[in-house]
């Protein structure tokens, strides 16, 4: 079995690691080659132990067994045979990957010493199987990079990080699979966490579509990290934070497999490189990929529908755990290609100079509360402000209000996203399909008062990109509404 093999680093990686994989690789050196009689010995004995398996099989004497002979053949056999083919076959030698991050992994739970091949398992999972060992059902796991070109996104000559997902070997997969593991800031909690340069890499590697990283990582956890078994939190111990420890092992195991995997490098050497005016073969594509890079094993390419290329997963099949187990190329798992045969378009990322900075608003401090132009901010400021929608947002650009006097009185609101209102849920909302906009009432220190009440409760602070919807009052009784909030206007010329 050929260990996993990736492309050698750039030439600006190089130097930084070639005297780690020489030492690595001076421990994987290949096995000399026995002699014929050895040989012929050891295919002996192989056939021996395996025409015994085959018979216990088919005689009935391991009971339960007929419909496992494979799983049975592998558990029992393989490991013996394992053992022989690695003492009489020399291995190829191949780079060893350098694991920047995902060497540092909790060793709570104990596994053993011969480790379990995702995708080789019998089907269903036998009991005895220890899935904190082994991923499993979602046994194959693909690497998926980006090629953003318009606007761009990462440096012009890498692709970038995509995710880390697991597939259930025949092409289906599952997503969201554990509602209690669900987060809302990746940043938030390796932030506090101490994952610090784990963070800087990834802000370099693994780069969102107009500027969301932190979303894209928190979307990626949910929906595919939650879904890796060796990730559970019952594979953990009492000493780990069962909330960070097996994120940071999520997060530095993809990121260290997608710093061996380059695409741009291996597409290059091809004569594959972006241009505007020219189209590729899908053949060459996969060629160049799986030739120098995934062991000749195919990649699965992902188009847009007018044929330009965005997207390539490598698919693996892991012995042992998915965060520090060893990554075997294998072909995809089910037709997953999107791309054309031919007249493929790989187009260079452009790269747009960034906009003018627009002037801030200036402040009216005569302006009164809640009238004419302004913010409308959460307590002093600091905390954030509304934006279009009514939600609290405590990162980016406020939403500029318009506030005028209502027929009842008090003043009116309304945003780009049109007039705003408290629902029939108590909840204060902006958009255009409100007819009817609420008449608000201003408060002896300039606050927003509704219904005689000045408090806004929500469930949680707002922090970073997380927006949060606001409520009069208590709010429904069903909601637990723990920070309660005031509203106050910052006027605008």
């Amino acid at each position: 079995m050929p260990s996993y093999t990736y492309a050698p680093y750039r030439d600006d990686e190089k130097a930084q690691y070639r005297s780690l994989e020489q030492e690595e690789l001076a421990f994987s050196e290949p096995a000399p080659r026995r002699s014929r009689r050895g040989r012929t010995f050891m295919t002996f004995v192989v056939a021996a132990l395996l025409a015994g398996a085959v018979y216990a099989t088919f005689s009935g004497a391991i009971s339960d067994v007929s419909d496992k002979a494979p799983a049975y053949i592998h558990s029992k056999v393989g490991p013996l045979v394992g053992k022989l083919f690695n003492s009489a076959v020399p291995h190829r030698s191949q780079p060893t990957v350098h694991r920047k991050f995902g060497s540092r992994v909790s060793t709570a739970h104990s596994c053993p010493a011969q480790k379990e091949f995702s995708c080789h398992l019998a089907t269903p999972i036998p009991d005895d199987v220890d899935t904190c060992c082994v991923n499993a059902p979602g046994g194959q796991l693909l690497l998926a990079q980006f090629w953003d070109f318009a606007p761009a996104v990462g440096p012009a000559d890498k692709w970038t990080l995509h995710g880390l997902w697991p597939d259930n070997c025949d092409g289906s997969f599952d997503q969201f699979c554990d509602a209690t593991r669900v987060v809302n800031s990746v940043e938030t909690i390796f932030t506090a966490a101490g994952a610090t340069e784990l963070l800087s890499t990834m802000r370099e590697s693994w780069k969102a579509y107009q500027g969301a990283d932190d979303r894209l990582w928190t979307h990626e956890w949910n929906k595919h990290g939650t879904c890796i078994s060796t990730l559970a939190p019952q594979c953990y111990g009492p000493e780990d934070n069962t909330t960070a420890t097996p994120m940071v092992e999520y997060f530095s195991r993809a990121v260290d497999l997608h710093s061996t995997l380059d695409t741009f490098g291996a597409l290059s050497d091809a004569g594959i490189v972006p241009a505007f005016d020219a189209t590729f073969n899908k053949s060459d594509i996969l060629s160049a990929i799986s030739s120098s890079i995934s062991d000749n094993h195919n990649v699965t390419l992902g188009c847009t529908k007018s044929g330009v290329l965005t997207e390539v997963w490598y698919h693996f099949n892991v012995m042992g755990r998915a965060q520090d187990g060893e990554y075997l190329f294998a072909d995809p798992d089910g037709t997953k290609d999107s791309c054309p045969e031919t007249g493929i378009k790989y187009l260079p990322k452009i790269v747009r100079p960034p906009r003018p900075e627009r002037p801030h608003p200036t402040p009216n401090p005569d302006s009164k509360p809640f009238e004419g132009k302004g913010y409308v901010i959460v307590d002093d400021g600091s905390e954030g402000c509304l934006i279009t929608s009514g939600q609290w947002y405590s990162a980016g650009t406020c939403a500029t209000f318009h506030g005028t006097p209502s027929t009842l009185g008090g003043v009116e609101l309304a945003s780009s996203r049109g007039p705003c209102a408290v629902n029939l849920q108590g909840r204060l909302v902006c958009d255009y399909s409100i007819t009817n906009a609420t008449s608000f009432e201003v408060g002896d220190n300039g606050e927003l008062v509704y219904d005689g009440k000045s408090s806004w409760g929500a469930i949680q602070p707002a922090k970073g990109w997380l927006k949060e919807g606001l409520w009069a009052g208590n709010g429904p009784a069903e909601l637990d509404l723990s920070v309660e909030v005031e509203l106050h206007w910052r006027g605008l010329l």
